[in-house]
């Protein structure tokens, strides 16, 4: 017999959560103050029933404006895309500030008060803001596809409200493109520039041999809307996997949207960049202000293709830029070699032990690592000896690890910037400065 419950929290993952005779239990789309019919299956652990059937909308519940969201009759729904397209933006914002500040608690050892936190920064668009995303491809409809929640069952999307109008609209082209071409990747990604007017894919899971790399180029001819293609076969564990690529597939986007005279930065769909150009601007913006690199001899990790590097060494005495070697380091690269920048190639860590031993001593450090996160954070920042750090992250626990390591070193949390960079998703970016205690 279902159950009738009261949705009274949300859950770091973005589920709501409600109490049954002290029992968590988890509902996907269901917003605080919900009342919701479900099935809870027997037991005493957390229970995850599944979506449920609303019976009454809680305050901060809005209309989805996608037709795949959620539960509903319609085959096409449920879709993993998004987690809270039905809560007020106010709400998600709230949200994500306490779960980096519960992170920054649990993990980091740091209870609220103890540094100074700023409001976080919104995206400048809720909507409609990602330049690129990865799809699947419908064996059957021709189509890129996104899959259902913890399924592997295709959405037949009509529309994405998460994606710049013109990557939609790529988005909808390139299904039967890559049909029309014989091509049948495991996974596409795709990226879209406003400022060029056109994207380029990566097609993943695929031969990249001479037939394909024929075919791709009749694809780009038939697709105006496409300047390059990106071929990643499927590695054999020790070589890596093997990539070709097929015209152009390198993409100037504005640094800051609506403002070419801030620079454009070079992209390409299989390396590393921020999907929402707008927040990223913002981002970059916050961690520059707490830098303060103005004449100083900076040490960055993690550059990758150059979305911070840019920026600093306008600013920055010079710029030693470390990242693994690669396309991303290629690109950071052909815009910026010479001048002020030198970059290095290889382990990050590995590399900043070693200028430090050499007797290298930096102003400031600037660390934008990947999810897992830097371990070994406090031992680098002790053997640098830097005065400040501003460390960039897209994981509340590995950042809350991390910096608690930064402060066994000798370092205090000086200022905490959140930045929501995904919107109608549970997922927040944080900018730290660390400053010698």
């Amino acid at each position: 017999m279902p159950d009738q419950i009261e949705i009274d929290d949300l859950a770091p993952g973005g589920e709501g959560v409600a109490r049954v005779g002290g029992r968590p239990v988890f509902v996907p789309f269901a917003a605080p103050g919900d009342r919701i019919e479900v099935e809870i299956p027997p037991g005493e652990d957390a229970a995850h029933p599944g979506p449920g059937r609303l019976l009454r909308a809680g305050p901060d519940r809005v209309d989805p404006p996608c037709p795949h969201f959620g539960p509903g009759p319609e085959p096409d729904r449920l879709c993993g895309g998004c987690e809270w397209l039905h809560l007020r933006y106010d709400r998600q914002l709230r949200e994500k500030e306490r779960g980096l500040v519960e992170a920054l608690r649990r993990i980091g050892r740091l209870e609220p008060g103890s540094y100074p936190l700023l409001p976080i920064l919104p995206s400048p668009e809720p909507l409609r803001y990602r330049s690129r995303a990865k799809f699947h491809v419908d064996r059957d409809g021709e189509r890129l596809v996104f899959f259902r929640r913890r399924s592997h069952q295709p959405v037949q999307l009509r529309t994405c409200h998460l994606l710049e109008p013109g990557l939609d609209r790529l988005r909808e082209e390139f299904g039967p493109a890559l049909a029309r071409a014989r091509l049948r990747p495991g996974e596409v990604a795709l990226e879209w520039s406003v400022h060029a007017g056109r994207g380029s894919a990566l097609l993943r899971g695929i031969d990249v041999g001479e037939g394909t790399r024929r075919r791709c180029q009749e694809l780009l001819e038939a697709t105006p809307s496409i300047s390059g293609v990106v071929l990643e076969g499927d590695g054999d564990g020790r070589r890596g996997r093997p990539v070709a690529v097929v015209g152009d597939p390198v993409l100037l986007h504005e640094r800051v949207p609506g403002d070419p005279a801030a620079g454009l930065a070079r992209s390409r769909p299989d390396i590393f960049q921020q999907a929402n150009r707008g927040a990223n601007a913002r981002l970059v913006a916050a961690a520059l202000a707490m830098l303060r690199p103005e004449g100083l001899d900076v040490l960055e990790l993690f550059c990758g293709s150059g979305n911070f590097t840019a920026p600093l060494a306008r600013r920055a005495g010079s710029v030693a830029a470390v990242e693994g070697q690669g396309p991303a380091l290629e690109l950071a690269r052909a815009e910026l070699s010479g001048g002020n920048v030198r970059f290095f190639a290889g382990d990050a860590l590995a590399i900043a032990g070693a200028l430090g031993r050499e007797g290298r001593r930096f102003g400031a450090l600037l660390l934008d690592p990947p999810r897992d996160g830097m371990k070994g954070l406090g031992s680098l920042l002790r053997d640098l000896r830097a005065p400040r750090a501003v460390y960039v992250s897209c994981d509340a626990a590995t950042l809350a690890r991390d910096v608690r390591g930064a402060v066994a070193a000798g370092y205090r949390v000086a200022t905490v910037q959140p930045v929501d960079m995904f919107p109608q998703t549970h997922h927040v970016e944080a900018v730290v400065l660390l400053e010698q205690a």
